[in-house]
């Protein structure tokens, strides 16, 4: 006798860091339970559950491409310090995890964090003018975010968004927030759902 299916699971995995392997990883399933006739979900519900459960996975870990390490020669300390005029090691370590450094520049950052400031040589200035402020004493000001992010028809309009998958890989890209990307996770949710609803009045109203 042959057995009969009760559920079909679905099933998306990605590791946290493709350089990695045991660095862990993350899972994200869906199940359909299966009719006492044997009918289930058809292709087309399925592929639209797969694409769901990928662009939550973009929105979590990043695109699996993405998150590869990309191959680069690793920048001096100067343009490092130019490009991200780093104040706290807890940004340093941030951008090292999300990529942003290799090993190599996370250590140069470090270094140059915990290294006491260098005396300033003294020139001579005419008194009436200002001594100016060294650059790297003046503290980052950083804007704050808004905790809800930006509006949804915003997003969708600057990034050119049209689908749930396409949002997940702006999220890889850190483009966006998890906030934001949640956002529009519930807009084309709520898009299905009210297609969703057209549809079965248009079939109940024939």
């Amino acid at each position: 006798m042959p057995v009969r299916r009760r559920e079909v699971e679905l099933t998306v995995e990605r590791p946290l860091r493709p350089d990695l392997p045991s660095g862990g990883a993350v899972r994200l399933s869906a199940k359909f339970e299966v009719a006492a006739d044997g009918t289930g979900p058809d292709h087309a519900a399925l592929a639209r559950a797969l694409d769901e459960l990928q662009a939550d996975l973009d929105g979590l870990v990043g695109p699996l491409l993405a998150a590869a390490p990309a191959t680069r020669s690793e920048r001096d300390l100067t343009e490092l310090v130019e490009t991200y005029r780093p104040r706290q090691r807890e940004l340093i370590d941030l951008l090292l995890g999300e990529g942003e450094l290799t090993a190599g520049e996370h250590a140069r950052l470090v270094e140059y964090l915990s290294a006491p400031p260098a005396p300033a040589e003294a020139v001579p200035t005419p008194p009436e003018r200002p001594v100016e402020t060294p650059l790297a004493a003046v503290p980052a000001v950083v804007a704050r975010p808004e905790a809800e992010g930006r509006p949804v028809a915003e997003l969708l309009r600057f990034y050119q968004i049209t689908s749930l998958k396409q949002a997940g890989a702006v999220r890889g890209r850190r483009e966006i927030s998890f906030a934001e990307y949640m956002a529009l996770k519930r807009h084309f949710q709520d898009a299905e759902a009210r297609d969703a609803r057209h549809e079965t009045s248009g079939v109940r109203s024939t």
